[in-house]
């Protein structure tokens, strides 16, 4: 006890962690020493289990040396070592690197390492790896913590204002409070007229697992669909009329929190207005409200696209933890709504990556990109569960629909091995449903659903890959089918009546390719005019989400041959939302500047008038210059 207490701090927090890593070596020899063998005993180990042995009693002599000089104190330039903190952050990155190796490597998560021939022999040393670097991990964390803060510290805006928010006149507040109550209106009027949800095919595959499976069971997160509808339908029930009224609801507080954040980051008093009507305009297109009183993952999949959006609009005009940590189970729950979410947000995580490869204070963004990673493998593990894969359904459809009609790309499957014959040569130019489900349910074509489920994907990968041509421009030449589809509100129950469709599904939800065309020109000319970048966080998350338009078009024509026009209804959603928002900005920042101008101009003219006196007097022209310069600097406000 005496040469423990004349220890320092360090050196007996290094005593402790040796002692547990001794311990825990015991129990891996004897873990090892306890297996079974052939010959009977230890005595008739092969040679690679004593290798392994040998490794093993080998780390814990050095442990145990360890140890022995901790205890009689000679340690002095370890204590040093330890002294520094610099040092102290090294060892916390070498320790996280082999806990995060370590411990899934341990429980056979890693692939490489779970089928290699010796697995079951190095588990227990990869245990007692990952057992160790985790407590030294967990220690240093808590020692370090200070620092650590300090150092996340730097990247994080914390209580930062990004702008001032303009208040505004009591008519103005009755103004948009008056257009709000109206908004919710339309909106329980339309629910009054559907009352009950309707049935799809597909409904069935989110109620059953929300009413037939409990919150531990697998079922309810591993079924045929995504799990996000059927956790929503787990928590309100699986009536019809309550899903129609919650997705209502939903829906309406979403797009109410998108029209007011963005409306805060609008200069204008009037254009607030404006923006508040159109964007919750916006959401009363038939495009967008009919899917509430419908059974299926779009309503929510929409419906927490519009509220993320607005929380990190709020989260770029002022830093909250609370809506970062909000933001976050957003994007969680979103992902798991639709399985194009999942690959929008593994790109979403890519994008904030390389912005903070630039800009310093966005890098805390890479938490929220480490675990939309983590979110998409996640969902991509879980999308493997079924006993149909979710992926192999659509790329049957595919395949059937547009590779078997196609001699080109039917060749290039057939080479690539898959089973070609005159009875698979029948369903050309239909999807997976034909023939009553014949490529599952027909024996006939068990060998094409077997290779469809072993090589399928990887070879459609590669034939997209090898045909960039087709891959690039074949969504472009069936626009229409994707932004303008013609039977859209088929789905929809026969109660719904669209509210005003003349207004909300033709203008400001411009249903005409043409009618976009002209707001896409006219967002591009009036933004290049007025330059509303120099306002740059909202302007730029709004790029963004209309760049992520475009992968999602890929994606959705390239992941499903059927019922295209439905699948793309986020993507048409997206492009056109987003549109709006920048002509908005563009015309707030078109505005705003001209206000600025009539109420300065006169001022300057005053401050010129009065250069020129003291020009005739001091002769000191470029020393004015450089005042009116200055008062300008002064006058003008930061978003010009």
């Amino acid at each position: 006890m005496k040469s423990i207490r004349r220890l320092n701090t360090n050196m007996r927090i290094t005593l402790a962690h040796l002692l547990l890593m001794a311990l825990e070596g015991v129990f891996v020899i004897a873990w090892l020493l306890g297996e079974s063998s052939q010959g009977g005993g230890f005595l008739g180990f092969s040679a690679g289990r004593w290798a392994v042995l040998f490794a093993n009693l080998l780390a814990w002599a050095v442990v145990l040396l360890a140890l022995y000089k901790v205890w009689t104190r000679q340690t002095g330039k370890l204590n040093i070592w330890l002294s520094d903190k610099q040092n102290l952050f090294w060892l916390f990155f070498l320790t996280a690197i082999l806990f995060a190796i370590s411990f899934p490597a341990a429980l056979g998560k890693i692939p490489a390492i779970r089928y290699f021939t010796y697995f079951g022999r190095i588990q227990p040393s990869l245990i007692w790896l990952a057992l160790s670097s985790g407590v030294i991990l967990l220690t240093l964390l808590v020692v370090l913590r200070q620092s650590i803060l300090r150092w996340l510290r730097q990247f994080f805006p914390t209580d930062t204002v990004v702008q001032e928010q303009v208040s505004l006149t009591k008519p103005q507040h009755f103004l948009m409070m008056g257009i709000a109550v109206a908004y919710s209106s339309l909106q329980i009027i339309s629910f009054f007229q559907v009352r009950e949800a309707k049935w799809l095919p597909d409904s069935i595959d989110y109620i059953f697992p929300a009413s037939a499976y409990a919150w531990n069971e697998s079922g309810l997160w591993m079924h045929t669909k995504p799990w996000g509808a059927a956790v929503l339908y787990k928590i309100i029930g699986t009536s019809p009329v309550i899903i129609n009224l919650v997705q209502t609801l939903l829906s309406t507080l979403a797009w109410m929190a998108l029209a007011w954040v963005f409306s805060l980051a609008i200069h204008n008093r009037w254009l607030k207005a404006v923006a508040l009507a159109l964007i919750l305009g916006f959401s009363l297109a038939p495009s967008i409200q009919m899917w509430n009183h419908i059974i299926q993952s779009e309503s929510l999949s929409i419906s927490l696209m519009a509220l993320g959006l607005a929380i990190w609009l709020s989260l770029s005009q002022k830093w909250r933890w609370d809506k970062f940590l909000a933001l976050i189970f957003l994007f969680a729950w979103w992902v798991g709504t639709r399985e194009a979410n999942v690959y929008l947000g593994l790109t979403i995580a890519g994008i904030l990556i390389f912005v903070g490869l630039f800009y310093k204070r966005q890098r805390f963004y890479w938490a929220l990109s480490i675990l939309l990673i983590f979110f998409g493998y996640l969902n991509m593990q879980i999308s493997e569960a079924p006993t149909i894969p979710r992926w192999l359904y659509p790329l049957t459809n595919t395949v059937l629909n547009r590779i078997l009609p196609n001699e080109e790309y039917l060749s290039y499957f057939e080479a690539e091995g898959m089973p070609v014959f005159p009875e698979l040569l029948t369903l050309s130019g239909g999807l997976a449903h034909s023939g009553d489900f014949a490529i599952f349910n027909n024996s006939a074509f068990d060998e094409v659903e077997r290779w469809l489920y072993k090589h399928g994907k990887g070879v459609y990968l590669r034939f997209l890959i090898s045909h960039p041509v087709y891959t690039l421009t074949d969504p472009w030449k069936n626009i229409g089918l994707l932004l303008e589809p013609k039977n859209l509100l088929s789905y929809a129950p026969s109660q719904y009546k669209p509210t005003q469709g003349w207004l909300f599904g033709a203008l400001i939800f411009p249903d005409s390719l043409w009618l976009v065309s002209m707001l896409a020109l006219a967002t591009l000319i009036l933004t290049l005019k007025v330059k509303p970048w120099r306002d740059p966080r909202v302007f730029w998350l709004m790029l963004g989400s209309l760049a992520l338009f475009f992968p999602r078009f890929y994606l959705v024509w390239h992941g499903d041959a059927a019922e295209v026009g439905r699948h793309a209804i986020q993507a048409s959603i997206q492009l056109r939302l987003t549109l709006w928002l920048l002509l908005l900005l563009a015309l707030d920042k078109m505005v705003t500047k001209k206000a600025f101008n009539r109420a300065v101009l006169p001022n300057l003219e005053e401050v010129l008038e009065y250069e020129g006196e003291l020009q005739e007097i001091a002769g000191k022209s470029e020393e004015h210059k450089i005042g009116v310069k200055a008062f300008l600097k002064k006058e003008r406000p930061s978003f010009l």
